[in-house]
């Protein structure tokens, strides 16, 4: 079985985009941040589900939850959320999970 994987420029392009995006939107109500946070992740899975690309996938899932909380965090002087505190907030807004979309 050939395995492909995203390459490493577009990679890191697609979370150096996601991290502008969460800087400016970060001052958004959180039900707006979390529906088109997951309109994007969805639309990354799209485009890189394929298999043998999992990894990827998760990394950026990752990555991007990473991202997230730094930039919740920056919204006020004070920290909002802790890792803990950060995974109950994912579980209410339910967060696109990674999944493989292509079969090829």
């Amino acid at each position: 079985m050939l395995k492909r994987r995203t390459d490493r420029k577009k990679y890191r392009a697609a979370l150096a985009n996601f991290q502008e995006w969460c800087r400016e939107s970060c001052r958004l109500p959180k039900r707006v941040i979390f529906a088109r946070l997951n309109s994007k992740l969805r639309g990354y899975y799209n485009y890189y589900g394929i298999r043998g690309n999992d990894k990827s996938l998760q990394d950026f899932y990752h990555h991007a939850k990473r991202i997230l909380i730094k930039a919740l965090n920056r919204r006020s002087q004070r920290r909002s959320y802790n890792w803990e505190g950060f995974a109950e907030l994912i579980k209410v807004f339910k967060l696109q999970s990674p999944r493989l979309c292509h079969a090829f």
